[in-house]
């Protein structure tokens, strides 16, 4: 497993030390939400992490890739989790307030190993040699997190999430997944055919929410990739336009924009599929394209 990547999921230095392993734990500290109960048929993904923007960021991101979601932020709420529900995998830090991962592994591992659980540890401490098999954790990465290898090792653990791509029509194996991207800016959207080209995909293009609706009245996409910001009608507009309308609405979208965070999350709340901020790494959209058509 890569231990080094593209993408700091913090942002900045992990400055925290690591803590002696002890026999007792400390209080629970309480959870800012309580974890929802997973979808039904969809792949479920705990997600034990004290900081909240590394957690945040990697609840976006397997939601954006098909898999249901819940948060702990210590080895007690992970723990309380296990109780009610079977996760498919956890991703675990290891230094958390409380009651550590090397802690949450110590207590749960019978459990764990009697529900057949894998555990991918996400820290700031390198597993290197054989440490990560004497803790009997699956799969290992280092912050700053490589995305692409490590929703690709999720996948291998937790098994391939369903999403509205796949639950629709199965696209016939000759011929390749058809894509449109919806952009105004011409570079942008150029760029972005062409990475789709080399990956495998069809592409279509259009800059604004008019010309997209007269090709996708024509030829149906397997994927809208959406910009927000466009001129006339917005990516807003369509979106709130596709809840009404179930020919539209069963074709998965993916917003990728520079608006700002707020606005992303409204679109989602619009019924967007996924969403990616610019500038994004090719590799991140990649990522996210395969876990909607294939």
């Amino acid at each position: 497993m890569s231990t080094a990547g593209p993408v700091d999921a913090s942002g900045q230095a992990n400055n925290r030390t690591v803590a002696r392993f002890g026999s007792h734990a400390q209080a629970p500290v309480p959870s800012s939400r309580p974890a929802p109960h997973p979808a039904p048929g969809l792949r479920h993904v705990l997600v034990v992490e004290d900081d909240s923007p590394i957690r945040a960021m990697l609840a976006d991101l397997l939601q954006d890739a098909g898999y249901a979601v819940a948060e702990a932020i210590n080895g007690f709420e992970a723990l309380k989790h296990l109780r009610e529900q079977r996760p498919d995998l956890i991703v675990l830090d290891l230094m958390l307030p409380g009651m550590s991962g090397w802690q949450f592994l110590e207590r749960s591992h019978l459990q764990l190993e009697a529900a057949n659980i894998p555990v991918l540890v996400l820290s700031a401490i390198s597993g290197r040699g054989d440490y990560p098999a004497t803790l009997g954790v699956a799969a290992w990465f280092t912050k700053p997190l490589d995305v692409p290898q490590f929703l690709a090792a999720v996948e291998q653990l937790a098994g391939s999430s369903r999403t509205l791509a796949r639950q629709g029509a199965t696209l016939r194996s000759h011929r390749r997944p058809r894509v449109l991207v919806v952009e105004d800016e011409a570079i942008i959207r150029t760029l972005i055919t062409e990475h789709l080209e080399d990956a495998g995909y069809a592409a279509q293009t259009a800059s604004s929410i008019e010309e997209a609706t007269t090709l996708m009245a024509g030829e149906r996409p397997d994927l809208v990739l959406l910009d927000l910001m466009l001129p006339g009608t917005s990516g807003w507009s369509f979106l709130r336009h596709r809840r009404d309308d179930p020919s539209l609405a069963a074709i998965p979208v993916l917003v990728v924009s520079a608006a700002a965070r707020e606005r992303l999350h409204e679109a989602k709340e619009l019924g967007a599929d996924g969403f990616l901020s610019k500038p994004f790494d090719p590799d991140v959209l990649s990522a996210l394209l395969s876990s909607f058509v294939s």
